[in-house]
């Protein structure tokens, strides 16, 4: 009796079609399921690559960019070889196309770069033999771009500590922290230490993965500005994606950087001033990408990070990984595209580390200053030991050089950052570009201090 009952229920049932019609042209067999609609593979096609050519588009008018011989603006596209940078190329590519036939049509672009930063120096770098266990991915990159003929540039993250990645192009000074707590530093020249090694070693005593993922990103970011910037280049495209970008919202809230979220998910933005940074494929989820890429016969490359194969709550950023949820990425990165920069800002207010703007006043960890001179005279007179915690309150030029608070320069987030890093037994080298900074800002504040005191100045020929 149980199993006629058990089969009546079952009757009335509504099984769904095992089958269903692309929702779009209504006529051929869906094959692809996206955020539970079902596309055929021409249909899904289309609809990807409108939504590439929507954002690329609106990037085009809102920079009011005027064209020059008939051509756009000189871009870069920084390139990972992940499966989202892979599909960013492509339908650059295609963008930028001019057919024969298509008289009337001109290139959006002038000039295409495509720059690639290899990161095989995190893994497995073997200081005797100076050989990695990962292999460079220059050599594969550049096999991809050759297929499109742009112009390649590949890098190498450690190079980054190279004088010639500032401003200037010149800067050799470096940052050189030796005190525990990071609260002193230090501008010392004619640093002999190879790139690679003053890489790893500030990344070996790191602490916490949340913080290393912080430094490479931020290095990276930096390195491919300065690039865009030395070639002229007046765009930077990144591939990220909106589950990327979703992962960037939830993590970078968590770690204090909300200040700067405009500039971490912004389809566009100005903040560095010379080069707009891009976002093309905001509006695509990595399941689209991934199915795009298999459609289309794009190959792509594994780039492994600092916590991969790791334990889900490795770091702040892979615990905060999506899975299983699409409608909840699409969620989030529509609240954080929302999101934009305060009227008040101000651009010059720059942190050292990462190049962004930040405000002093909306940042809640306070610094106790130090009194470095009491400091360095009571431990002088204390003890006649020529290495101590203390030993950077002797700087090596003191008319160049003036005590600095380097946390002073730095925003929330990477105050919070600094905090991981171990200098207690060991000295901590920072790249030129964030020594060059900090100079900048001791001039500014030069002549900011200048200013407000030049009515009660003399000048040279006036008489008492």
């Amino acid at each position: 009796m149980c199993s006629v009952q058990e089969t009546s229920l079952d009757l009335n049932v509504n099984i769904k079609p095992a089958t269903k019609d692309c929702i779009k042209c209504k006529t051929t067999k869906a094959t692809v399921l996206i955020r539970h609609s079902t596309y055929c593979k021409k249909c899904f096609q289309h609809v990807f690559v409108g939504k590439f050519r929507k954002n690329v588009e609106k990037s085009r008018i809102s920079s009011n960019s005027t064209k020059l011989n008939g051509c756009g603006e000189k871009v870069m596209i920084g390139f990972s070889g992940g499966p989202s940078s892979r599909t960013m190329l492509q339908l650059i590519n295609e963008y930028n196309e001019t057919h024969p036939h298509e008289t009337s049509k001109k290139c959006a672009y002038s000039e295409i770069i495509v720059c690639h930063i290899d990161e095989s120096v995190l893994f497995n770098y073997d200081s005797t033999s100076s050989t990695f266990s990962q292999e460079s991915t220059i050599l594969q990159v550049e096999k991809i771009v050759q297929k499109y003929n742009y112009p390649f540039i590949g890098l190498y993250l450690q190079d980054i500590f190279n004088p010639d990645v500032t401003k200037s192009g010149c800067y050799s000074n470096v940052l050189e922290l030796a005190v525990d707590d990071a609260k002193i530093l230090q501008l010392e020249e004619g640093s002999v230490v190879a790139p690679t090694e003053k890489l790893l070693h500030l990344l070996n005593n790191v602490s916490k993965s949340t913080a290393k993922e912080d430094f490479i990103w931020y290095l990276k970011l930096c390195y491919l500005i300065f690039t865009a910037r030395k070639n002229g280049c007046k765009r930077l495209f990144l591939g990220d994606c909106s589950s990327r970008l979703s992962i960037k919202i939830i993590s970078q809230t968590s770690k204090g950087r909300g200040f700067s979220l405009p500039l971490e998910t912004s389809g566009e933005i100005d903040w560095f001033e010379d080069v707009i940074i891009t976002r093309p494929m905001k509006d695509m989820l990595s399941k689209e990408i991934g199915i795009y890429n298999q459609l289309n016969g794009l190959e792509s490359i594994y780039v492994p990070s600092m916590t991969s194969m790791m334990h889900p709550k490795a770091s702040i950023e892979r615990l905060t990984e999506d899975k299983e949820f699409p409608s909840t990425v699409s969620t989030i990165a529509r609240t954080g595209a929302k999101l934009t920069p305060s009227d008040s800002i101000v651009k010059e207010n720059r942190c050292v580390e990462n190049n962004k703007i930040w405000q002093d006043r909306i940042t809640v960890m306070t610094i106790p200053s130090l009194h470095k001179s009491e400091e360095c005279n009571g431990q002088q007179s204390s003890s006649n030991k020529t290495t101590s915690r203390y030993d950077n309150c002797n700087t090596i030029n003191d008319e160049s050089t003036t005590n600095v608070e380097f946390m002073d320069l730095l925003c929330y987030a990477c105050r919070v950052n600094m905090l991981y890093v171990n200098v207690i037994n060991q000295r901590i080298i920072l790249p030129p570009y964030v020594a060059e900074g900090v100079e900048e800002q001791k001039n500014n504040n030069r002549k900011q201090m200048k200013k407000q005191i030049e009515n009660y100045l003399l000048c040279d020929d006036e008489e008492l």
